[in-house]
């Protein structure tokens, strides 16, 4: 009988530690999340910031993950409940918003898609954010911009445990399709996006997707291949005058273009259908034989929509032979 109470009281130990251990993983978890909660609340409060939104946080690509909504949910919550003279928008709202004005509010956010947020959702600050995995910890960077000048005025970081259940969140992916404006003649469901290969990088910009899919070098041609995809109604779209700038500083200049079907030695032009994607490709001459590395890659261009010129820009791109 003694044996068999020693027996129980060791499983009783044993499912204790098990316990003592997931709570305070759990623990952990949340000291971290409330530690970037009171320091990105000081940041904001410290500049007189009134209204602030939290948007989904990414991976280094722009990718968005279960994990990537999920802490961005929390950090808001908790946002709200250590909120210093400011308020919080609710992250439904928010997408509302966004859904109605067919701007994404996920993914790289550039200094004009900062300033739609706020005109539209009417806040000063936005709150974004990177996961990393790093062995058994997850690394959370999040930054707080001015949605006036869209330049960081806070910054904290910090290691999340991976659990099982983090892991879980972190391997789900999520497809963010923009749905139409209620104003627009637009009357049809949003359109389904075909599924692509994950991009090596990926810029959003005046309401344009740019998804680098590949490099390709042969002897010394070397050939970008992307996927641009337009979030607006239906317009022309121009691509032309693009560069790149290897490790050295060398500079070079395009010779090719195309853009679905057409293409050219000076410029590629189409007229791109709202949420559908369309292969692109741009090609150089004369890379030197022992570059690695391409330091920018950046196209002009020109969209009929508001009729303005703007640049896309991929830094740091490895080169392999």
């Amino acid at each position: 009988m003694d044996i068999m109470k020693q027996k129980v009281s060791i499983i009783c130990w044993v499912l204790a530690i098990f316990l003592i251990l997931g709570a305070g993983k759990l623990l952990s978890y949340e000291k971290e999340i409330k530690a970037i909660s009171a320091t990105t609340a000081e940041s904001i409060a410290s500049l007189g910031k009134k209204t602030v939104a939290v948007v989904d946080f990414t991976d280094l690509q722009g990718n968005v993950t279960e994990l990537g909504r999920f802490l961005a949910e929390e950090l808001s919550v908790a946002l709200a409940s250590s909120a210093r003279g400011f308020e919080v928008v609710d992250r439904t709202h928010l997408k509302t918003l966004l859904q109605e004005h067919k701007l994404s509010a996920t993914g790289l956010i550039d200094p004009q898609t900062a300033r739609k947020l706020g005109q539209i959702a009417g806040v000063e600050a936005l709150v974004t954010g990177s996961i990393t995995p790093f062995g058994d910890s997850i690394r959370l960077a999040v930054k707080v911009l001015d949605t006036n000048t869209a330049k960081m005025i806070g910054a904290t970081a910090a290691d999340i445990p991976k659990t099982k259940a983090v892991e879980e969140l972190l391997s789900k992916g999520i497809g963010n399709v923009p749905s139409s404006s209620s104003g627009t003649s637009q009357t049809s469901a949003s359109p389904s996006r075909p599924q692509m290969p994950k991009p090596i990088m990926r810029v959003d910009t005046n309401n344009f997707t740019f998804q680098l899919q590949q490099v390709k070098l042969s002897g010394t041609s070397l050939t970008f291949y992307f996927i641009v995809t337009n979030n607006d109604p239906d317009r022309f779209f121009r691509i032309y005058g693009s560069r790149i700038i290897d490790g050295s500083g060398a500079e070079y200049k395009a010779n090719r273009y195309q853009l679905g079907n057409h293409w050219t030695t000076y410029e590629t032009q189409n007229t791109l259908v709202y949420g559908v994607p369309m292969k692109a490709s741009i090609s150089f001459d004369g890379i030197a034989p022992d570059a690695t590395l391409i330091a920018l890659f950046e196209l002009e261009c020109f969209e009929d929509g508001q009729r303005k010129n703007f640049k896309v820009q991929f830094r740091n791109i490895p080169l392999t032979r």
